[in-house]
């Protein structure tokens, strides 16, 4: 049996946007499962049916009311994504209440991670998007690495030989969007050719209420966003490897600080990263069935925040003394960071096929960031050193065995895994005392998982998953980030035991199909990492929070009940309770046991119908849609819930969208119009932290292929 594996299109997530992967033919979009045999356009319903629990959003998905990569994922079954703001904001991705770095976010199996200051999913645009595979509760054992409660991996399209895809987006709050890619490839020599960019601009100028000052309504003054990013890709197909590829990328970007208790004037981050990459793949190395994949990936990066102002204003223009003498708007010292890091990592896989039965893999992945902090004016505020360099590294080493029988109706994935980690920094023990203290850590953990899967007839198969995993802290939790984040000296890494169980039913009809999912998680996760403030004024890090368990449920249903007519109900409920008995490092009792943890939403639920048509309006070639989306989120408590008579929450939000899309001359030239919030209802992921109203968006695409 010749089986075709995913593969990695990229290591590093930007690069990934401008592969030149060629469009397959149709032999190769073929696998041969004895008497039966499954077309490539199905490869969705494929992944859906592994043992492991998963999620996909589809390309026409994507092509709905989505602006962006969590506009999609909102969308999904279990999935929250936490937004402080408009365009460019800071998001959190939540998949069954564990979020922030707990998630493996992955980008054609390219962990991120290692580049979170410089670039976040949104800035793939979903037209170069071919799905998006959400993992709940297990990662993939060949994406490497450490990650708890899930993954998020977004796959990019496969080009044809010639393609030149160009948008260009205008939305509400002077915001503009253009992205492009061409590819070329030359039959003759095996070589591939690719170069794209994106371009990224917002005022996020939209009108808020200031709850914490008595409902007041301003408009965002301070909150303009800048990002660019252009890259190029070069890949051969007919030397030694299958596949050889060099990929290059450098991006850039500047966000200024909107102010929400104060009116912020000055205040912005900025950041720069250029970003190289190598993957080599090779089918049968060495010996018959044997598929080797490396990757091999660096970044140098500098960012940091100026903040230096000489007075702070309040909302009524008034005007006040910075606290410190050099300056600062937003605490008590003034700064002017320029950070360095260098970001090496490479992953290796070697995935040996037996016999139609029985698959190995050995996944070896390496991390190592420096970080070379530099804060002259933050210093001078404090009169003292507050960051030096430090450097992390990782080594995650891990064994899977794939058992398949019973004519492939039983399918089963056992992983092993060893993760070791070693930092070394220097840290201020105390506020206020400037004698740093050497740090340094060499730890290593064991872990592993199980997924099962039985197929009962065509139509309807089960799945339960196990898991012990570990996550290992990252160079930001462990090291800081050079201007408000500190060393934290004892952070242990969190552990997360886990219970996964569902059951699928899928049958196609006349019209497409319909799907229905029911699924059941449990969840304990050990030494929970939390963000926390530190002695030093206006400075933070990171802490071991104790044992958090997580238990819930999610329904989802989604089909094509007639030919013009596609429709999804998802809705989930997830639970997280405090299980710290006793208060952290103290033999007092707990207050807050089996209280419901804060600032996490619990109950959710999304609703969707879209109307398709081809040739509405006459001719030939064209396709029409209208979708309109519905998403839930009830109220949750920002802090413990101590009393109902509470009033730091987040209130309860119900949102609707709307988009529309034609097409012409299959799809070379596609018009969308969409629009956001319809009902223009306030609503806030975090407190006091109020997200866009209404607001619209117009896109033109051409696509030449």
């Amino acid at each position: 049996m010749d089986v075709k594996k995913l593969g990695v299109l990229a290591f590093v997530a930007v690069p990934a946007m401008f592969n030149t992967n060629a469009q397959n033919t149709e032999e190769d979009n073929l696998t041969e499962l004895d008497e039966f045999v499954i077309v490539g356009h199905d490869e969705v319903r494929q992944m859906r049916e592994a043992a492991m629990p998963i999620s996909v959003i589809s390309v026409k998905q994507l092509e709905g009311t989505s602006t962006n990569i969590n506009d999609a994922l909102a969308r999904t079954t279990g999935i929250t994504v936490r937004n402080t703001g408009g365009v460019g904001s800071a998001s959190r991705i939540s998949v069954r209440g564990l979020e922030g770095k707990r998630m493996g976010i992955y980008i054609d199996e390219a962990a991120i991670g290692q580049l979170g200051d410089y670039m976040s999913l949104n800035d793939v645009p979903t037209d170069m998007i071919e799905r998006i595979e959400v993992y709940k509760g297990i990662v993939p054992y060949r994406f490497g690495g450490s990650a708890l409660g899930g993954a998020v991996n977004v796959v990019t399209k496969e080009y044809p030989p010639v393609y030149l895809d160009a948008s260009y987006e205008i939305a509400s709050f002077n915001t503009h969007k253009l992205s492009s890619t061409f590819k070329r490839n030359n039959r003759k020599t095996g070589l591939q050719f690719g170069l794209g960019g994106v371009l990224t601009y917002s005022d996020n100028d939209y009108e808020m209420k200031l709850q914490n000052l008595d409902n007041r309504v301003v408009k965002r003054d301070h909150d303009q966003f800048k990002k660019a990013i252009v890259g190029g890709s070069l890949k051969a197909t007919k030397w030694y490897f299958d596949e050889a590829k060099l990929e290059l990328i450098y991006m850039a970007n500047k966000a200024e600080i909107q102010g929400i208790d104060f009116d912020i004037r000055e205040a912005y981050t900025h950041g720069q990263a250029a970003i190289s990459a190598l993957t080599l793949k090779k089918d049968n190395f060495l010996a018959d069935g044997l598929d080797f994949d490396f990757d091999a990936g660096y970044s140098y990066g500098r960012n940091g925040m100026y903040d230096a102002a000489p007075f702070r204003y309040d909302w009524d223009g008034n005007r006040y003394n910075a606290v410190s003498a050099y300056g600062g708007e937003q605490g008590n010292y003034a700064s002017d960071s320029d950070n360095r890091t260098h970001d090496f990592t490479s992953k290796l896989n070697l995935n040996y096929l037996l016999n139609k039965f029985n698959t190995f893999n050995l996944n070896v992945y390496a991390t190592h960031t420096r970080q070379n902090p530099k804060n002259e004016l933050m210093d001078r505020s404090f009169g003292y050193e507050t960051n030096f360099p430090s450097h992390m590294s990782s080594l995650t080493v891990g064994f899977s065995y794939d058992l398949t029988l019973f004519d492939g109706k039983f399918m089963s994935a056992t992983t092993v895994k060893n993760f070791n980690y070693s930092s070394n920094t220097k840290v201020l023990e105390q506020s206020f005392v400037n004698n740093p203290t050497d740090i340094s850590l060499n730890r290593n953990y064991w872990g592993g998982s199980e997924s099962l899967r039985y197929k009962f007839n065509k139509f309807l198969l089960a799945k339960a998953s196990f898991s012990s995993e570990v996550r290992i802290p990252t160079s930001e939790e462990l090291v800081g980030n050079g201007f408000s984040i500190l060393p934290a000296t004892n952070l242990a890494p969190e552990r997360c035991n886990g219970l996964n169980a569902g059951a699928l039913f899928h049958r196609n009809n006349n019209y497409g199909f319909v799907e229905i999912e029911a699924s059941y998680f449990l969840n304990e996760l050990q030494d929970m990492i939390r963000y926390q403030a530190d002695m030093i004024p206006s400075m933070a890090r990171y802490a071991n929070f104790g044992t958090v368990r997580t238990k819930g449920v999610e329904l989802e249903f989604k089909g094509d009940v007639a030919s013009f007519l596609y429709l999804y109900a998802n809705g989930t409920y997830q639970d997280l309770r405090d299980r710290r008995k006793h208060e952290t490092g103290s033999d007092a009792d707990n207050p807050t046991y089996n209280k419901r943890m804060p600032n996490i939403p619990y109950l959710l639920a999304n609703a969707g119908i879209e109307l398709h048509k081809e040739n509405l309006f006459g001719g030939k070639g064209h396709n029409s849609r209208f979708l309109v989306d519905a998403s839930y989120i009830h109220e949750y408590f920002y802090d413990f819930e101590m009393s109902k008579f509470q009033d730091r929450k987040i209130p309860t939000s119900l949102t609707f969208d709307a988009g529309l899309e034609h097409s012409i001359k299959n799809d070379m030239l596609t018009f969308s119009f969409k629009a956001k919030n319809i009902t223009d209802r306030t609503v806030c992921s975090d407190l006091n932290r109020p997200l866009p109203g209404r607001n619209f968006a117009f896109k033109v695409r051409y696509v030449m292929k």
